[in-house]
């Protein structure tokens, strides 16, 4: 599976698994919600930043 031209679904991937993290802290009480909002955003930079280093730029128009 070529990983290189899917910016946009990885990103949009990424972004769910971050809200699903903040949302075990919130509703699901799993955690704290200092916990759940740095796992949000912590999960949300890693991320955005590995997709945008693993991935192909979008065409230029």
């Amino acid at each position: 599976m070529d990983l290189k031209s899917k910016r946009r679904e990885l990103q949009a991937v990424n972004g769910a698994v971050g809200l699903v993290a903040g949302l075990g802290g919130y509703v699901g009480n799993l955690y704290s919600y200092a916990l759940a909002t740095f796992l949000m955003l912590a999960i949300w930079i890693v991320g955005a930043t590995l997709v945008n280093l693993l991935t192909d730029p979008p065409p230029k128009r």
